[in-house]
Formats: structure tokens, sequence, C-alpha cells
């Protein structure tokens, strides 16, 4: 989602910050500000602000170096969105196609980090020499000794710069969604088998066993310190985060697994080709309820010729009925869009979104009728399969309205579907 402020834009990409940052930066500043108040009684809350800034720019930097390789690797990029949570949200407007694209773009955050750490690094080692990386907590408390005050809080900003970019690199690289080394270990996978989704499985069952171990640590340690609630709090986070990529990863298996046939029903009428329309009429329309849309299958010689509708039927004068049939307004089954018994869920739900109909006829090997599947139906099918257990009602109102409700991805998880077959 786009949100906060825009401040900016990084090769044509809109580049957007939360406005949660402005407390977390404020917060941020007085926290690290006692690092620096021995040194800078003054204006430690300054150094404290400028790390702040820092640690800002370092997600920052990570973010803009991900969606740059997104575009280099012709994935389109609607913005970037600095957030706090996760860092920051790129809004792909769609997966990369192939598994190295995949691994290159998750790869170019890690390394970002990494060569800020060294950059940090470098810098602390420019200002006060080998001492910058001693272990020793006295070795940096005696630095105002020997290089002064300033030099020394430009060794600390430095050295807090490389560290946490050091952290940013090593959590990154763990391979357990969402991490970006889950992501990796999606890529890999998914290059060694040659399914997307059993990277995307992989990776996400690794997350959640990462996140089970940081719980499991996090209660041992809470036995005898506060801090350990914060670790099962972060690992519950992982859990269900990596969760998320299984429960979709579930779904999109469910619509590659299972096909028309599956879903389809009966809920059509066969009529005699034959009838006139005022035959039709008397024995068909007029006993329909208002507001009912029934599909009607013209058939005549044990063969089903076409589909016929009743607002077609309605729209010709009353006079004409007696000496028309239905068969010279049915339109011919060749006409009309089609799915075969085993076509794939994701497929149909594609052809319904890409032309907007309200329902498919599924037909058997021999050319008959065998089905029809609506929006409803899809949905039905799904939740026997992944056990949602969604209402009835709530089903028959899907297939009243012709169309999948918001809170529904599916158009978006087929047509991504679509695209990674297209690329294989």
């Amino acid at each position: 989602m786009r949100g906060g402020i825009r401040i900016g834009s990084i090769s044509g990409i809109p580049l957007y910050i939360d406005v949660s940052w402005f407390l977390i930066l404020g917060f941020l500043a007085v926290w690290l500000s006692g690092a620096y108040s021995r040194f800078s009684p003054n204006f430690a809350l300054g150094y404290g602000a400028i790390t702040a800034i820092l640690f800002f720019l370092s997600i920052a930097m990570t973010r803009i170096a991900h969606a740059l390789m997104s575009k280099a690797q012709g994935v389109n990029i609607n913005s970037i969105n600095l957030q706090f949570m996760g860092g920051g949200n790129n809004n792909l407007e769609q997966e990369p196609q192939k598994p190295l694209a995949l691994f290159g773009i998750a790869i170019a955050a890690p390394l970002t980090s990494l060569v800020l750490s060294i950059i940090g690094f470098t810098a602390a080692w420019l200002i006060a020499g080998d001492v910058a990386f001693s272990s020793s907590p006295k070795a940096i408390e005696a630095l105002p000794d020997s290089i002064g005050n300033l030099r020394t809080i430009w060794t600390l900003i430095a050295l807090n710069f490389a560290r946490i970019n050091f952290i940013f690199f090593v959590f990154s690289l763990i391979p357990a969604l969402p991490f970006e080394g889950g992501t990796m270990l999606k890529a890999a996978i998914w290059k060694v088998t040659g399914d997307r989704l059993a990277g995307i499985r992989w990776a996400a069952r690794s997350g959640q066993t990462f996140g089970i171990l940081v719980m499991l640590l996090g209660g041992f340690i809470a036995l005898t310190n506060l801090s350990g609630l914060f670790l099962i709090f972060f690992g519950w986070f992982l859990f269900g985060n990596a969760g998320s990529y299984l429960y979709i990863n579930n779904l999109q298996q469910a619509l590659l697994n299972i096909t028309a046939e599956f879903a389809m029903t009966r809920d059509f009428r066969l009529v005699d080709a034959d009838l006139s329309l005022r035959e039709f009429a008397d024995k068909f329309l007029l006993m329909e309820d208002k507001d009912a849309n029934p599909i009607y299958i013209a058939s005549a010689n044990g063969r089903d010729r076409g589909v016929i509708s009743g607002v077609v039927i309605r729209n010709i004068d009353s006079k004409e009925w007696s000496s028309q049939t239905v068969q010279s307004l049915a339109n011919p089954l060749d006409e009309v869009d089609t799915v075969e018994l085993k076509t794939k869920l994701a497929d149909v739900i594609n052809l319904l979104e890409e032309k907007q109909l309200k329902y498919l006829i599924v037909r058997s090997p021999v050319g008959s009728v065998a089905g029809v599947i609506d929006h409803g139906d899809i949905i039905k099918a799904l939740d026997s399969h992944l056990l949602w257990r969604i209402p009835s009602e709530y089903i028959k109102q899907i297939k009243s309205d012709g169309k999948f409700p918001p809170n529904f991805r599916l158009s978006e998880l087929c047509k991504q579907l679509a695209d990674t077959d297209t690329a294989k």
C-alpha cells in the first residue's frame, strides 16, 4: 500500500516515507545520545540525531537497491515505501518470472548492507586507526586522550553505523521467509526443482522453524530475564509471517490442482432446440422467479447446440414467438467461451476475469455441455479443498454478484501463475 509523505523519486520510482519515522527518529536520537553525552554534553542529542538519521538511511539504501535491481530485471515498481516494520515495502507490479532474477533482487539488499558496513568500519579506522577494531571497552574510553573528543564521537558514529549495517547483513541472510535469505532459498529451490511453489513452501517452512526456535530461546531467557519476552514476540511474528507465505502457496497450489470438473455444477437447463419461443416462454421463462437468471442449453438430436438467453427472447416482439424456434436464437457453443473438464481453476479464473464473464460452460471430450462454473462455484471448490468454512449464504451472494469479493486476491494470484508458466 502507498502511504506516508512523498520525498522524491529514484530513477523515476516515487519514494515515500511513513510518518511514523518522525517519531521513531526522535526516540532513537534521545536513546542514542547517551553514548555521546560524556564527550559532548551540549550537543549529545545532535549526535544522537545524526546516528538515527544514518540508521534510517541504511534502511532506505537497502530498499532503493532492492527497487533498482528489480527494475534492472524488468520488474515494474510502483513505489518505494519506507516503513519501520519490515524496513520498507517496494510495490512490485509482479514477481520476477525467473529464479535467477529473483535471487539477484533478493541479494541486492544484503550486499548493500555489507557495503555500508565496510564503509562505516573504514571510516572509523581512518579516524581512529586500529583501535577502532578493539573489542576492549577501555580502548574506546581512552580514545579522547589520544585523538580528542570530536574525533572520538565521529569514530563512535562510524562504528555504530557499521555495526547496525552488519547486523542487517547477517539477519537478512537467514534462509527463512520473510528475510531476504528466505527469498534466496526460494529462488535456489525454484531453480533446482523448476517449481516456484516448492521454493515458497520450503522457505516458508524454514521461516516457521526459525520462528519456533526464537520463541523457545526467548522462553528459556525469560526464565531469568524479561528481555526474553521480546524474543518470544519476535519469534511469534516470524512464525505468523512465514505462515502467511505458506497460506498463499497452498492457495496457488490448489488453483493448479483443482480442475473445472471438480468445481463445476450442473446448474443449467436443457431445452429442446425445436421448441418455439412461445412454448419456451410458457414452459420455462414464465415459471422462473423474477430474480432468477438460469442458463439454458439448446439441445436437438442428442447434441447440445448452443446457449439460449432469456434476455434475448424478451427483446423480440411476442408476435414472432410462435414462428421462431429456440435454435434460431441459440448462440452456438463453438462461438462462446468454454473450458474443458481438465482445465485448471487458475485458467478458469483468468478467463472469467479477462473477458468479464459471469460464468463459463464446461464441455466434455465429445463437445457436449458437462456443466457450468461461476465465481461462487470457484469459491465453494476452494472452500472444500482448503477448509475455509465459508457460509453458504455468502457463496450464494458471490454467485449472484457475478464477481469475486474485493478481499479475495484470486485474480492477482492466477495472473502470477500464468506469467510464471509463460516464462518457463
